[in-house]
């Protein structure tokens, strides 16, 4: 009875440690970049200035019509700064998206964003300092089809200090900003194999090896004790 109690009890503790596997791998592999829109930053009934520490983020805005928006983005440590990239730029000539290299939109912006430049003609924005504040203004006309996607990143330019992953360009980022579909290196490496990154096939195929594995050592298992019962 002891024996079969035994056999048990490690089918079952083998089946839940497999199943731990599995729920940590999909945690890990999960979409870790905090992701905004607009719609729920810029609240018409909120009118003081957002605060966001963030390691990274992504940031969109489509269609979206009278926006007063003001949303300061903070890096973890002071000696970090943020890398600005768009995937996507579209504003309407009315439409005006000033970026501010510091905690305030007080004095000279670093760009001023409209109608006359697109995501290839900004490039990507470096600040000096660990924050950058956005003001966002758009009107009630000529705003069909307009909007923006934009990647921060927080990162560090000492390689050699790196505690996080070092991306191929040398830029240093949080660990957690890798394999989650965002290209916040900005040469991609943080989505490679660089970053030992598997795709969806391959996730799946993990997956189902490792369910596979769990029924073929626990099934013989189970069995075994219920033949002793």
């Amino acid at each position: 009875m002891t024996s079969t109690f035994a056999l048990w009890t490690a089918a079952v503790f083998y089946r839940c440690g497999v199943m731990m596997v599995v729920i940590w791998f999909y945690v890990v592999l999960a979409d870790k970049s905090n992701n905004y829109h607009i719609d729920n930053l810029c609240d018409r009934k909120r009118s003081q200035q957002l605060y966001k520490k963030i390691d990274g983020a992504v940031l969109t805005s489509d269609n979206k019509e009278n926006v007063n928006c003001l949303i300061t983005f903070q890096t973890d440590s002071v000696l970090q700064k943020f890398m600005l990239r768009f995937e996507d730029l579209k504003l309407g000539c009315n439409d005006h998206l000033f970026i501010y290299d510091g905690a305030h939109a007080y004095g000279s912006y670093k760009v001023d964003l409209s109608c006359h430049k697109n995501e290839h003609h900004v490039g990507t924005i470096y600040t000096r300092t660990n924050f950058v504040t956005l003001k966002y203004v758009t009107y009630g006309w000529d705003h069909t089809g307009n909007g923006f996607k934009l990647v921060l990143t927080a990162f560090k330019d000492t390689p050699l200090e790196c505690r996080g992953f070092r991306c191929q360009n040398n830029l240093c980022i949080h660990n957690d900003l890798t394999c989650d579909q965002v290209n916040h290196c900005g040469d991609n490496s943080d989505e490679s194999s660089h970053a030992f990154c598997l795709g969806e096939s391959s996730k799946t195929h993990l997956t189902a090896s490792l369910l596979s594995s769990a029924a073929t050592v626990v099934l013989p298992i189970v069995e075994i004790g219920r033949a002793h019962v």
